[in-house]
């Protein structure tokens, strides 16, 4: 569109079908729709009108952001953040968050990467060097457009740096409220690949690019208020961790696995999820601790608050806080307790098979299927959809004979 949108938001008609492909435009056979697999009519969309902003930096386009209404609300993925938002207001909590993502930038086209095996790909920059002055400096042109591009698009960034590993990049949007927050991240992500290629490169955001690499995380920064006031802190408790904070740390960890596919929603997602490279593979929790599932970050009370560390960057953002929120919206009503926080490496503590985080998709699919409390919080029609959906991507995966096998196999068996 030429401009934005002056007025409320407008509903307009549009193909339920996007509602069922896969990444690859492909019809997953889900079962909300009266019609035959292969037909697909229209339903109502809204168009967000107070999400609206510049595609460019010349200002001269506008992205909008719109959800499913009518029928299909309860599928929709902002549909079913708003639900979840709506119950922790029911017990007067608001919430807001911040993303962080991790992305890694290619010199590379459309065309080359197809053309090329992984191995020939050539990243922005060589080596790990996070956190690098010298690669900031040197790619400060490309840093520049970045910040533009989010100041125009009204995606304030708290951060943006180089991370561990080849061309990777880290960028911290500011928080904000928890909807909003999701808005950001999506047309956020969707921004940088766009920009990405106007400049002759590729971002990927991947959970997990290359199995010599660190993954790519999507960590989500949470706070809770009530009456405007922090309800994570209390000065008179040890690391002013309130009970509610306890609470809600609680339900996070009580419902991780079951509730993981939201978070780790990809065949790639469970490759990031191994120790040794800070990411969790069990419900754990710390004290300022970044080798645990949810991390407590101490301060005052502006600045108190959780860091949600499951997620990879290759989230659907709504999704993603719709798992983190609403499992410690559940372990508040359930006055969830919590174990001693972990000291140390939380990858290199002893625990039973059980308690470890699903080892795949299928796995993760399953329990989020056969979840009585995910079918509470997020409607029987949304699970049951899902899960097909993710059931379908993981089949997509196991028959394809990779270059791997080739190799491993071709000759020696």
């Amino acid at each position: 569109m030429a401009e934005d949108i002056p007025h409320g938001d407008r509903t307009v008609r549009f193909s339920e079908a996007v509602l069922a492909w896969d990444c690859s435009d492909r019809v997953i056979p889900v079962s909300f729709t009266q019609k035959p697999p292969s037909v697909f009519g229209d339903a109502q969309l809204r168009i967000l009108s107070g999400t609206g902003r510049p595609l460019s930096i010349g200002h001269d386009q506008y992205v909008y952001l719109a959800e499913f209404a009518g029928a299909h609300e309860s599928i929709c993925p902002r549909g079913v953040l708003r639900k979840v938002l709506r119950r922790a207001a029911d017990h007067g909590y608001s919430c807001t968050a911040g993303f962080e993502f991790e992305f890694t930038l290619f010199k590379e086209s459309p065309e080359t990467i197809d053309n090329k095996s992984f191995d020939q790909w050539s990243p922005l920059t060589r080596g790990p060097f996070g956190y690098s002055l010298t690669r900031a400096v040197t790619n400060k042109e490309l840093f520049d457009e970045i910040l533009v591009l989010c100041e125009n698009a009204r995606l304030p960034l708290s951060g943006l740096h180089f991370e561990t590993g080849p061309g990777v990049i880290e960028a911290s949007l500011s928080h904000c409220d928890a909807l909003d927050a999701a808005d950001r991240a999506v047309i956020f992500k969707s921004m940088i690949k766009s920009w990405a290629q106007t400049r002759g490169m590729m971002a990927t955001f991947m959970a997990k690019v290359c199995e010599n690499w660190p993954g790519q995380s999507g960590h989500i920064h949470i706070s809770v208020s009530v009456g405007g006031r922090n309800a994570f802190y209390d000065s008179d408790s040890s690391h002013n961790i309130s009970k509610t904070m306890k609470q809600f740390v609680g339900g996070q960890l009580e419902y991780m696995k079951d509730f993981c596919v939201l978070a780790a929603p990809n065949v790639n997602s469970y490759k990031r999820l191994v120790p040794g490279y800070w990411a969790p593979i069990c419900p754990s929790w710390g004290i300022d601790n970044r080798s645990c599932a949810v991390r407590v970050i101490p301060g005052d009370p502006a600045a108190h608050h959780l860091e949600y560390r499951l997620t990879g960057a290759d989230v659907n953002p709504y999704l993603a806080l719709s798992c983190a929120i609403g499992s410690g919206v559940l372990g508040i009503e359930e006055n969830a307790a919590v174990a001693p926080p972990v000291v140390g490496d939380a990858s290199e503590q002893k625990h039973p098979l059980f308690e470890r985080l699903p080892k795949d998709l299928s796995e993760a699919t399953s329990r989020f299927a056969q979840s009585p409390k995910a079918i509470d919080l997020f409607g029987d029609e949304f699970v049951e959809a899902f899960s097909c959906s993710r059931r379908w991507e993981w089949e997509a995966i196991q028959h394809r004979v990779t270059d791997f096998e080739r190799r491993r196999y071709f000759e020696i068996i």
